[in-house]
């Protein structure tokens, strides 16, 4: 140890606020650590046993509360609200011809919504409302389904369990693009529309 180091070591010894009590008896520290140790434990083990019978009403109350949330509208409201669109008419009008799907575009129309198909009855598709971006909206709409063979390629056939963009007006379905497949470029432009 050179100079440096005693000398910073004295300082140390100086500053210490306790320097001038008489160390305490080694039995004096064992018997402290066991009692800090047996108080941590006990004071562990009484917590644990308190939260866990805390937890368990919690969870209880939890659970009936998320019932609730779901029986009391579903009982209180009765069967969703349905409504009913029409398939654009094509008038001869091809994909073509369609004007460039814009937000601009989107805003103008009456209705916007995205919903999934939770049904196709032969020529009845049952779409489940899942957000509605513009206009009042029924919780289903019921829509013919679309012949691929017969349309003007600018409306999709429905598939069950596909998610669907829908733009709609005086009960009719937009084609031209604004409607369709819920797929990442038409999202994005109902976003940009709608704020999404």
């Amino acid at each position: 140890m050179d100079d440096d180091d005693r000398a910073l070591r004295e300082q140390l010894r100086s500053a210490d606020p306790a320097r001038r009590i008489a160390p305490l008896p080694d039995t004096w520290l064992d018997h402290r650590m066991e009692q800090i140790m047996t108080e941590a434990t006990t004071a562990h083990a009484v917590p644990a046993r308190h939260t866990r019978s805390w937890w368990v009403p919690r969870v209880g109350i939890a659970a009936a509360v998320a019932a609730a949330a779901i029986a009391v509208p579903l009982t209180l409201a009765g069967s969703p609200t349905t409504e009913q669109f029409a398939l654009p008419s094509g008038g001869g009008i091809s994909m073509g011809s369609c004007l460039p799907v814009t937000p601009e575009g989107l805003r103008a129309q009456e209705q916007a919504f995205a919903a999934r198909v939770i049904a196709v009855d032969g020529a009845v598709v049952t779409l489940e409302v899942t957000e509605r971006f513009a206009g009042e909206v029924a919780d289903r709409v019921e829509v013919p389904q679309v012949d691929a063979l017969s349309s003007d390629f600018s409306s999709v056939p429905f598939e069950v369990g596909a998610s669907y963009l829908v733009a709609a007006g005086d009960a009719t379905i937009r084609g031209c693009g604004l409607s369709g497949t819920d797929s990442a470029e038409l999202r994005a432009l109902y976003d940009s529309a709608f704020g999404g």
